[in-house]
């Protein structure tokens, strides 16, 4: 399907709903710099959850075995497929790209 683009008035509410779907998610997150080749990749891990602080501007990547957060987040993209979310993109305050792909579709 498509790449679905959110306001930052969504975020809190798709992240929350998003996560209470997860169950037994598995992700693998990505972390891309900017007119650098420079990229950084973890393997498939138990992922818990994502949230949105508004005060602090900052998006949290939740798992078991770290914790992810990106700041002032410029654009938040979903990639919505038939069968759920496959993946979310974020360009961070910084120009990183942060790309948290589920290893199985969550459906909303």
């Amino acid at each position: 399907m498509a790449w679905k683009t959110l306001n930052e008035d969504e975020y809190r509410k798709y992240f929350d709903a998003l996560s209470r779907r997860l169950g037994e998610a598995k992700a693998e997150i990505e972390v891309m710099g900017v007119g650098v080749m420079e990229q950084e990749q973890t393997a498939w891990i138990p992922f818990w959850g994502i949230a949105y602080d508004p005060p602090e501007q900052m998006i949290s990547i939740i798992s078991e075995y770290i914790d992810h957060h990106i700041k002032k987040p410029r654009e938040v993209r979903v990639h919505e497929t038939e069968v759920g979310i496959a993946a979310i993109e974020i360009v961070g305050g910084d120009g990183y790209k942060h790309v948290l792909k589920l290893k199985k579709p969550v459906r909303l």
